[in-house]
């Protein structure tokens, strides 16, 4: 055929709009590509996951077949590559005639695109399912006024799972690839009432710089994306690298998915991928979209104390709208002392600190007495915070210093692939929050190189409890490390073995920079050092955490641990840290540790240059 005959010498299967398109990527050891797509109907050749030539062979011979696929005329099913063909080859439209696509042109009218928005949902510090934030497009119409943008609709990437799936079963099955992940199209309010009153996620809100032909090419491809399937993985291939992937799409020049897939350990972090558009210069300045609880503290904040008391009162039922603490207040005080009982009252029915037959009733009694007070609250808006989730250090963090113990003295490196702890300068990051996962670090001394310890994962939220807010704060971490005290020396001599510390409790905020935190703590090591091959010990954990001045962090952890079962020591854990932060990429750290397990004790001192990238 003379189309496919020209597609060949021009090249046009290797040239980036194609493999855009396919989703190609390079084989990470082998010659050659493979497209992330998982679901067969979507190639129109049975080698077209892996040959882009064959591929593009079949396309254009579909263009002059009858045959419809799912329905529809070849051109309207594939419809970006239809397009992206007959731009480049010039289609005669006297030999191809161009079909009407006309289901696709009802799916897109409502859309009535025009530009597009990048949404960052941020983590939410009780929630370990968004603890590193999630990304999302927002489909803006011509006509973007402020007051409906909530009418327009949602691009949304996400894995396919059962809701009531454990979160340790989410987890495995996230990172093995384990669920099929999809796009869908859903109206924005429907995302905004899920993230900011639902799981109480602030939302972040970047326009995307792309040109109008640009976001038609990203809308023609998403039609092709209906039912496509992918394996979801929950650290590289996830809702943020594949919005890179449709963005890559609209603008083939770029270079985004590439820069995490291509990595040593390939992972897509969601804030990552938001640094990666503005390195290309792709987005603009973020509107901030806060969540229910947080305007609800910040209005809460505002009252003084016996009309906080009447919404407290109010929710829990201890209290009337007759109540004179409502009463008594001038009519726009008690606007805002009707909208914080409604939100509050919402808020306990979302945590099932109320059922939805009691909260109901009351709600819909706050809402009749609002309607009938025509002043505004008089409360003041929720100030935007000082800096964006962008605007934090880079995820990835090099190491480099020195350990010291009462023997010997050891060069300290350390890599971490991501993301932030406490003592990490907490601009733009969630205070009391800590997610790190893969953070090795490595002795170095006249012996040779060893391993100090590996946490695949180490997770902490300190989530402060106030009279109207009473989250559980917990913490979770695994890896590998030394039993008893020869883990803080720097001439370790024992092996490394499993470990698991978990546990959970309270938190309370001692002031605007400081967190304290108390937890009934376990922790689990199967190693052979301990008599038995494993320990598990219980006790308590208390710290604090706090910043006393700006990029000045510091840390004070004590724990005591009884045997519990297996060769498990009584043993007492100190530690203290402090972190001087005097930009976002460097950090200078100190620490000191002291361990005592039954009648033996060791501690150290360390000092490391901290580099984030």
């Amino acid at each position: 055929m003379e189309l496919q005959d020209r597609a060949t010498k021009m090249g046009l299967s290797q040239r980036a709009p194609w493999t855009r398109l396919i989703h190609y990527q390079p084989n990470r050891y082998l010659p050659g590509v493979t497209s992330t797509i998982d679901s067969a109907n979507f190639f129109l050749s049975d080698d077209g996951d892996t040959d882009p030539e064959a591929e593009l062979q079949a396309t254009l011979a579909s263009f002059f077949s009858d045959e419809l696929r799912q329905d529809e005329p070849p051109q309207c099913r594939v419809k970006a590559r239809y397009e992206w063909l007959k731009s480049v080859l010039l289609f005669d439209a006297q030999r191809l005639p161009e079909p009407a696509c006309e289901r696709y042109e009802k799916w897109a009218a409502p859309l009535n695109a025009a530009a597009l928005t990048l949404v960052f949902a941020s983590s939410e510090i009780s929630g370990p399912a968004t603890m590193f934030g999630h990304t999302l497009l927002r489909v803006d119409s011509r006509d973007n006024a402020d007051d409906k943008r909530l009418l327009t609709h949602a691009v949304n990437y996400s894995a396919i799972y059962d809701d009531v799936e454990g979160s340790l079963s989410y987890a495995i099955r996230g990172i093995a690839g384990g669920y099929i992940g999809v796009f869908a199209v859903m109206p924005y309010y429907e995302k905004v009432n899920e993230y900011a009153r639902i799981e109480q996620r602030d939302l972040w809100e970047y326009p995307i710089h792309l040109e109008p032909d640009e976001v038609q090419r990203l809308l023609w491809h998403l039609w092709e994306m209906r039912e496509v399937e992918f394996n979801y993985y929950f650290f590289s291939e996830n809702c943020s690298y594949m919005l890179l992937s449709l963005i890559e799409v609209a603008r083939p020049d770029l270079t985004l998915t590439g820069g995490f897939s291509e990595e040593i350990l390939p992972y897509a972090i969601p804030i990552d991928t938001v640094r990666a558009l503005q390195q290309h210069g792709l987005l603009g300045e973020p509107e901030y979209r806060p969540a229910l609880a947080q305007k609800l503290r910040a209005n809460l904040n505002q009252l003084p104390p016996h009309e906080y008391d009447w919404v407290l009162d109010y929710a829990a039922a201890r209290s009337s709208l007759d109540d004179a603490r409502l009463t008594e207040a001038p009519p726009a005080r008690r606007a805002a002392l009707l909208d914080a009982a409604h939100d509050y009252l919402y808020y306990r029915y979302r945590n099932e600190d109320v059922s939805r037959e009691a909260g109901l009733t009351r709600a819909r009694e706050t809402l009749l007495a609002r309607s009938q007070i025509r002043e505004k609250s008089d409360l003041k808006p929720l100030v935007r915070p000082p800096h964006s989730p962008d605007e934090g250090h880079d995820s990835s963090r090099l190491s480099g210093g020195v350990r010291a113990d009462r023997d010997d003295t050891a060069l300290v490196l350390r890599a971490r692939c991501a993301l932030h702890d406490l003592l990490d300068d907490p601009q733009a990051y969630l205070v009391g929050g800590q997610i790190e996962f893969c953070n090795l670090g490595l002795l170095v001394n006249e012996d040779g190189v060893d391993i100090s310890d590996f946490a695949a994962v180490g997770v902490q939220a300190i989530a402060p409890w106030d009279r109207a807010f009473k989250p559980w704060s917990w913490f979770a971490d695994g890896g590998l490390r030394r039993y008893g005290p020869d883990a803080l020396a720097a001439k370790p001599e024992h092996d490394l073995g499993g470990y698991v510390d978990a546990g959970g409790g309270i938190a309370f905020a001692l002031s605007d920079s400081t967190l304290a935190y108390s937890y009934l703590a376990g922790s689990l090591d199967l190693n052979q050092s301990a008599n038995g091959g494993y320990a598990f010990a219980v006790g308590p954990r208390l710290g604090l955490s706090a910043q006393w001045a700006p990029h000045w962090t510091q840390l004070l952890d004590a724990q005591w641990l009884g045997r519990a079962a297996g060769g498990a020591e009584d043993q007492l854990n100190l530690e203290l840290g402090t972190q001087w932060s005097p930009s976002l990429h460097w950090g200078l750290r100190g620490s000191w540790r002291y361990a005592r397990f039954d009648g033996r004790s060791a501690g150290h001192g360390e000092v490391l240059l901290n580099y984030y990238f």
